[in-house]
């Protein structure tokens, strides 16, 4: 029987993402995840890109997690789904190793693969300007 996509499923990994819990998020997405956040150019310093699982892990979530005091704490605002796609909006808060806030609004566009139900197409857009703000006003 094929996957069918729904607002449970989604929030399985998006609600642990709001208390910093990361782990339902990451065991969700297909590591062969093609995943592009702002521009298909390669961007580190604002976090841009297309990525694979490990891609990602390797070089996009270091960046930012090392200039945020705790783990980023991302919330679902809205969430649209349409056959095995999902539309979330999604506010994103944590403290700067600088002390300043890290407020943050993304459009997360996710596919999900029709039999195993995991995510194997991301299109993430967020401020970008922001994030390659915290990298130069944070160093390590």
């Amino acid at each position: 029987m094929p996957f069918k996509l729904t607002e449970e499923h989604i929030r399985s990994f998006f609600d642990p993402a709001s208390r910093g819990e990361w782990a339902p998020f990451l065991a969700a997405i297909d590591p062969n995840v093609s995943w592009t956040i702002g521009s298909h150019k390669e961007n580190l310093t604002c976090s841009t890109g297309i990525f694979n699982l490990q891609g990602w892990l390797e070089k996009v979530a270091p960046s930012l997690q090392l200039k945020l005091q705790g783990s980023l704490q991302m919330t679902v605002e809205s969430l649209d789904i349409i056959g095995n796609k999902a539309v979330i909006e999604a506010s994103g808060y944590a403290v700067q190793n600088n002390g300043n806030p890290y407020e943050n609004l993304y459009c997360w566009i996710m596919i999900f693969d029709d039999v195993s139900g995991k995510v194997v197409v991301i299109r993430e857009y967020m401020n970008t300007a922001l994030v390659k703000e915290v990298n130069e006003t944070n160093p390590i």
